[in-house]
């Protein structure tokens, strides 16, 4: 029976003064069994105040329930009574805010601004249940309470008395867990960790409870039937009249109620009302609640018409007297719930098997780890503990011996390995790494001992984020041919029901008429009963549940097989059905179909704009200028600006190896040069503010301040255009001519050219102009340029090709000069290249794209894709309201220059590489550094939507069959009908039959 009590579901206070804030309810829906149940969730949750219609997602295989509202006032008992009232139970519900500013229900393009929000918002809270010893009065309560309320990051604090315990929520990566049993264990008491249920153990003792219930109900019910079975088929029907045991359940109680009649009744009732209860409950809450039907409705009609009508003739026959035992069918009640519970038992178990994507992800983290701590009587010595992983917190030093695996993200600290991360990302080759580099967690230690200190834990590492975007997948938005299905299952059973008293009329007018030969009605039966079947049979062997489990069966399997291979779906079921269809695909160049690991391999340095230096000053000013651009570029990410300060650098300092991590402070160690702002300019470059003082100040400039005066100047580092733009020239000792054939040179080489340019008006230091008007026309110069060429991947011509043969439209979008853009695309194989496209601009590409038509003659025969886009209509146009025959366009990008395009466009694929700004408007990350996987990515999805089209075939194919059995069209043919209890099983066998059908996605191999 579904129930709950209000104090197994917390209830979450929600701050009324977040105006702006958008909540996020996040639950289990336990029960689910077709998709008419996830239709009826998902009204009673959109009728909750302030739900966000589009947001509601039900997860039929998982029971993932999630939506979004704006009103602070809804509790978490009051969404659980919406769905408890509609006869489903509830577990697990959580509510989160976020902030509104930070979303959008529109399709709008966001600027890279507005989604770097999205990412940037903190982590939510962790709540922490401690365990306390010691407490005996009111005023423990608060001194713990005070002393937890004291430390950094920690939000809120509730201790109760009577329970011992305390529930902290605080910021994780502030104050972990060893900080709050260390902050009560100082003040006189003894704290210890409560350690929660972990979410592979819940899942995975939910789908056991689910099974075990399930089996016990269909034990129970096998009890009765057995008996059942013995007494209504075996003796009654089988053993001759004289047969002692059958002439005693003959022997009349009363005229008309035999000895078995009234057994089969005992039997009948319990297994009528007990076993039955949950499809009565269910078929009644929904017709009250959600207005709609269900399977249990048909189940609940065609037992109940079977029961009740067997009493009805038994009351008849005992009324009138009649020395024979009134006809009934109680055993047609008693098998049918049998076999339906054995079935339901037989689903629940192989429902479980698509669950392993997840549950053996979970199972990949470690429950202990080694805290390496330091010896406080010698500092010399380091003491290791073994601890539970609960326990560690950010900044932890770790010790992983050969064979373990990495219990939490963080970066080597002592120690060189080889690492297996396979598990995570599918790459089967080891990596070797050593100080200063990452790692993941549940990655594998191989080789030797190595000392990490903890970046992330809890929720937070990678294995989690992968495990929640697995999740997300299989909960998410559901492909078009889901909402088809959806629509179906609302008019399937009202139909089926309707079908059911039409056969039974008809077979009544038949036997009213005697159209129905003797012979075909069994021996003591009347032409009612034998019409009565017929309607039963119908109702129970037609079920929603098959085309329900028809796609989210496939989209749990095939997304878990994804996740194996190093691709997570996040967009869960329409992004599979997107990535099926895909025919157009585009491309960023740097970091996508390159490396993203760019090299300086040409530079030119202007140190003496009026040739007016010794050598000696001009080496001088040479090392000053460098170590300007390179304080500049190392303060960005970008893989352009990384290779130029990582070569700025190693010019500098030949003879010291530095990290990236050491770059700034490399730069920033030099005295009298100082970075006092620097702004990116999307698509185009850096902009920064620097301040020179003595003594480099006269060696930047000797004729214009004193020895003891601070210079501030601007700095400019980016595309050649956007430097042009700004005024800025060559020194006048250089050819203009020469630099330009010089920059075309290498462009053709498909070099990225990156040109800095220096405005060095002084600026004294209260901040006045020094004879700034004077020195507008000769301050303001190029000073440096630079070659950057990136290594294309390997892979990246065999990708192309691949999606050529597969009839795939391939494009290249780059901020890059065309030149270059057109260098590394004919590397790589590609013909349409749009190039110096910046970022809001990409995304109006990929607008273009969905426009386009197939048969657009001049998509494939125009060889410049500069002066096609000339020549198109400007109009604006809805790509969502576009023709169904438009392009299917996929972007795939890694920066957050792509992060608009990537929305834009129908897929989004990122890099897990780039940004997390790419990854968060990306609905499938390739985790593997390899475009082979984006082959996979199409050939899989394309595998699962064909797996979910086999389904629904078969579950059309099933129905429209197995009906008109039921409904005895076939019988004057066959003589042959279908007893109700048999169409019961019939009805759970579809559904396994789908749900094996879905695992076969199991078998797909990538190809070599």
């Amino acid at each position: 029976m579904a129930h709950h009590n209000q104090n197994d579901i917390p209830s979450i206070i929600i701050d009324s003064s977040h105006h702006n804030t958008l909540y996020k309810a996040s639950l289990t829906t336990l029960g689910l069994t077709c998709a008419s149940c996830v239709s009826a969730v998902e009204r009673a949750v959109k009728l909750l105040p302030s739900v966000i219609t589009e947001s509601v997602v039900v997860n039929l295989l998982t029971g993932d329930t999630r939506f979004n509202f704006t009103d602070p006032s809804l509790t978490t008992v009051a969404i659980s009574d919406a769905i408890t009232n509609i006869g489903y139970e509830v577990d697990s519900v959580t509510v989160q805010p976020q902030n509104i500013e930070h979303k959008s229900a529109t399709n709008d393009i966001k600027t890279p601004a507005q989604i770097s929000d999205v990412t940037s918002t903190e982590l939510p809270p962790t709540t922490t249940r401690l365990s306390i010893t010691g407490m005996s009065c009111a005023s423990c309560v608060n001194t713990i309470q005070d002393t937890l309320q004291k430390l950094p990051g920690v939000l809120s604090v509730n201790v109760n008395l009577l329970l011992n315990e305390a529930l902290i929520e605080h910021l994780s990566r502030v104050t972990g867990p060893r900080d709050l049993i260390d902050a009560v264990n100082n003040v006189g008491y003894d704290a210890k960790l409560m350690v929660t249920q972990s979410n592979k153990n819940m899942i995975r003792e939910r789908v056991i409870k689910q099974q075990k219930l399930l089996q016990r109900r269909f034990l129970i019910s096998l009890a009765a039937g057995i008996p059942t079975f013995l007494i209504a088929m075996v003796i009654m029907l089988w053993l001759p009249n004289d047969n002692p045991v059958r002439m005693k359940l003959q022997t009349q109680i009363t005229p008309g109620l035999d000895i078995g009649t009234l057994i089969l009744f005992t039997l009948a009732t319990p297994v009528q009302f007990y076993l039955g209860a949950p499809f009565y409950i269910k078929a009644y809450k929904s017709l009250r609640y959600a207005h709609a039907a269900n399977m249990e409705t048909l189940v609940a009609i065609g037992t109940s018409v079977a029961y009740f009508g067997s009493i009805a003739n038994v009351i008849m026959a005992m009324t009138n007297q009649i020395d024979s035992d009134g006809m009934q069918f109680f055993e047609t009640s008693v098998f049918l719930i049998t076999f339906i519970w054995l079935g339901k038992w037989m689903e629940a178990m192989a429902k479980g098997k698509t669950l392993d994507s997840i549950t053996k992800l979970m199972e990949l983290q470690p429950d202990k780890a080694i805290l390496v701590k330091e010896n406080k009587v010698n500092g010399d010595e380091e003491i290791e503990e073994e601890v539970d992983l609960a326990l560690i917190q950010v900044g932890d030093t770790l010790k992983v011996n050969a064979g373990a695996k990495f219990p939490c993200d963080g970066v080597i600290i002592r120690g060189i390995t080889t690492i297996d991360e396979s598990m995570l990302t599918g790459e089967p080759i080891p990596i070797a790494k050593s100080k200063g580099e990452q790692v993941m967690s549940a990655t594998v230690n191989l080789t030797s001992p190595t000392w990490i200190r903890v970046t992330h834990v809890g929720s937070d590492t990678t294995l989690f984020r992968i495990i929640n975007l697995v999740h997300q997948a299989q909960a998410s938005k559901k492909a078009p041919i889901e909402v088809l299905a959806d629509k179906i299952s609302q008019y399937f059973v009202p139909t089926v029901i309707l079908i059911s008293l039409v056969d039974f009329v008809i077979w009544i007018i038949l036997g009213a008429t005697n159209a129905i030969p003797k012979e075909w009605i069994p021996e003591h039966q009347s032409y009612l009963v034998f019409a009565l079947f017929f309607a039963i049979s119908v109702l129970v062997i037609a079920c929603p549940c098959a085309m329900g489990l028809a796609s989210p069966t496939a989209i749990m399997v095939g997304t878990g097989v994804a996740a194996r291979l190093g691709i997570l779906i996040k967009g869960g079921g329409e992004a599979v059905q997107m990535a099926s269809r895909i025919n157009t695909i585009a491309f960023d160049k740097t970091g996508t179909l390159t490396y993203g690991k760019p090299k300086v391999v040409n530079s030119e340095l202007y140190v003496d704009a009026k040739n007016e230096l010794i050598e000696k000053d001009r080496q001088q000013r040479e090392e000053l200028l460098l170590h300007i651009l390179g304080s500049v570029e190392s303060a960005s990410d970008h893989p352009l600006a990384r290779a130029v300060s990582q070569y700025i650098l190693a010019k500098l300092q030949p003879d010291v190896h530095q990290s990236d991590a050491d770059e700034s402070r490399s730069f920033a160690s030099l005295t009298g040069i100082t970075l006092d702002a620097v702004t990116e300019v999307p698509g185009k470059g850096l902009q920064a503010t620097v301040t020179v003082s003595a003594p480099q100040s006269s060696i930047l400039l000797p004729h214009k301040l004193s020895s003891s005066a601070s210079h501030q100047l601007t700095v400019y580092v980016g595309n050649y255009d956007w430097i042009d733009s700004l005024g800025f020239a060559y020194p006048p000792d250089i050819s203009k001519q020469k630099t330009q054939s010089t920059l075309t040179k290498w462009r053709q080489q498909g070099q990225s050219v990156v040109v800095a340019a220096m405005d060095m008006n002084a600026v004294g230091k209260t901040g006045t102009d020094t004879d700034a008007n004077a020195n507008a026309n000769n301050s303001r110069f190029i000073i440096a340029q630079f070659g950057i060429a990136d290594v294309v991947r390997p892979d990246s011509v065999n990708t192309i090709n691949a999606l050529k043969s597969m009839g795939i439209d391939v494009w290249m979008i780059t901020g890059d000069h065309p030149i270059a853009a057109k260098e590394i695309a004919r590397q790589v194989g590609i013909d349409n290249v749009l190039a110096q496209v910046t970022p809001e601009n990409k995304a109006e590409k990929i607008k273009w794209l969905q426009r386009r038509q197939q048969d657009y003659a001049m998509i494939k025969n125009t060889k410049s894709p500069i002066k096609m886009l000339k020549k198109l209509p400007q109009e604006e146009e809805n790509p969502t309201t576009a023709s169904v025959n438009r392009p299917v366009v996929a972007m795939v990008g890694d920066g957050i220059n792509d992060a608009p395009a990537l929305a834009q466009a129908d897929l989004g694929i990122s890099i897990a590489s780039g940004t997390d700004i790419a990854i968060e408007s990306s609905s499938v990350i390739l985790t593997r550094s390899t475009l082979a996987s984006l082959i996979t990515m199409i050939r899989l999805s394309q595998a699962i939507i064909k797996r979910i089209r086999i389904n629904f075939m078969w579950a059309f194919l099933y129905n429209s069959l197995a009906i008109p059995i039921a409904a005895g069209v076939f019988f004057p043919i066959f003589k042959i009908g279908l007893p109700p209890e048999l169409a019961g099983l019939a009805m759970v066998v579809s559904s396994i039959s789908v749900i094996m059908s879905s695992l076969l996605l199991k078998r797909f191999k990538e190809r070599e």
